[in-house]
C-alpha cells in the first residue's frame, strides 16, 4: 500500500485524522491513502480531520458489518449505514455531510481504478433544510463593542477581532492564522490563505485598521502572528471561538446564534445592502462559485420582503380604506 512510503510526519497526521482505534490494512490502509490525496491536493488540516472522524465512523459501521475489503461495499451497505444515522438521530445536514465524504471517497476510488462501480452513484444525496441564518443587528454589534470599550489588551484585541470580522468575512480559520505580515496598513489589505490554499487579498476600512494598531501597541511579544492571548501566547482559532461564544452571552444576545460564521453572513449581507455586487463578494469571500454568495442574496432578499411587507400588506391596505 502506498501508506508504507509515506513520510512519517505525513504518516502521523493521517493516524490523528483518522485515530488509532482501528487496526492498520485492508480498509483503513485504503482510507488513509485516500487522505493523503486530499492533502496532496491542498486541502486544509481541518477539512482532512473532519473526513477522517466521518470516515472512522464508517470503517466502524463495516467492521460490524464484517465487511474487511472494498468490492464488498454495496449500494445497500451504504443505504443501511445511512439509515443507522438517521436512527442515531444525527442532524440531517451531518447525514447530508456524510454522504459527500463517502461520495467523494468512492469517485476517488473510481478515478483510480481501485473499484469497477462507484456504489453510491445511484444514492441521492439526504436533504436537509437550509435554514436561514440571521445576521446581527446593528444593537447586537453595539452591544458587544460596549464590552470592548476600554484600554486594556482583552478589550483592545477583542475589539479589533469584532470589527475586522464585520470589515472582512473572513473565516474563522482565516482570521485566526493572520500573520502581522499580511497586512498592508498603506494599501489596507490583508493578504489571507483561503480554503484550498487559495491565497487573496481582503480589504479593511479605516477604522478597522486603527482598531488593529492601538492593539498592536499593547503588544509586548516576538510573536508573528496578529492574535496572542492575554499570557502572550499565539490565539488559536478555538480560543477566538470561546471568546465570541462568551461575549455574546455576555451581551445578552438572543435569537441569533454569536459566531464566526455569523459575522461574516452579516459582512455579506451589509455588503450587498451597501451595493456591492455579488462578484465582489464572492471574491471578498473566497467563494469558488457564486453557488454560496448567492445564498446570502436569498437570505437578505428574504428579510427584505418581510421588512417590505408592512408597506403592501394585502390585509392592512384592505381595512385602511
Amino acid at each position: 500500500m502506498l501508506e508504507h512510503s509515506l513520510a512519517p510526519e505525513f504518516q502521523r497526521g493521517l493516524d490523528i485524522a483518522l485515530g488509532d482505534s482501528l487496526a492498520p490494512g485492508g480498509l483503513t490502509d485504503v482510507v488513509k491513502t485516500y487522505l493523503f490525496s486530499c492533502t496532496i491536493d491542498n486541502k486544509s488540516p481541518k477539512t482532512i480531520n473532519s473526513y477522517g472522524r466521518r470516515l472512522r465512523d464508517f470503517l466502524r459501521f463495516l467492521k460490524a458489518q464484517n465487511i474487511e475489503q472494498m468490492p464488498q461495499i454495496t449500494s445497500d451497505i451504504i443505504r443501511l449505514y445511512l439509515m443507522s444515522l438517521y436512527q442515531r438521530n444525527l442532524e440531517p445536514s451531518t447525514i447530508n455531510a456524510c454522504y459527500r465524504v463517502l461520495s467523494a471517497l468512492f469517485t476517488w476510488l473510481v478515478e483510480w481504478k481501485q473499484i469497477k462501480r462507484n456504489p453510491i452513484a445511484h444514492i441521492k444525496a439526504p436533504k436537509y433544510p437550509e435554514k436561514v441564518i440571521a445576521p446581527l443587528r446593528q444593537e447586537h454589534i453595539g452591544r458587544l463593542l460596549l464590552l470592548c470599550d476600554d484600554d486594556s489588551f482583552l478589550s483592545l484585541r477583542n475589539k479589533a477581532i469584532f470589527l475586522t470580522f464585520l470589515d472582512t468575512g473572513l473565516r474563522l480559520s482565516e482570521l485566526a492564522s493572520v500573520q502581522l505580515p499580511d497586512i498592508d496598513f498603506n494599501r489596507g489589505v490583508i493578504k489571507v490563505m483561503g480554503k484550498g490554499a487559495k491565497e487573496r487579498f481582503v480589504a479593511i476600512g479605516k477604522r478597522t485598521q486603527k482598531t488593529i494598531l492601538r492593539y498592536l501597541l499593547t503588544r509586548s511579544d516576538n510573536y508573528s502572528c496578529l492574535w496572542v492571548t492575554e499570557e502572550r501566547r499565539p490565539l488559536t482559532w478555538r480560543g477566538i471561538q470561546t471568546m465570541i461564544k462568551r461575549l455574546g452571552k455576555r451581551a445578552g444576545i438572543i435569537g441569533v446564534r454569536c459566531s464566526s460564521h455569523t459575522f461574516r453572513h452579516t459582512f455579506a449581507t451589509q455588503a450587498l445592502l451597501n451595493g456591492a455586487g455579488e462578484f465582489e463578494v464572492q471574491s471578498l469571500l473566497g467563494h469558488s462559485t457564486l453557488t454560496m454568495t448567492r445564498r446570502y442574496v436569498a437570505s437578505l432578499n428574504s428579510e427584505n420582503a418581510v421588512i417590505s411587507h408592512k408597506k403592501f400588506s394585502p390585509v392592512d391596505r384592505l381595512f385602511s380604506k
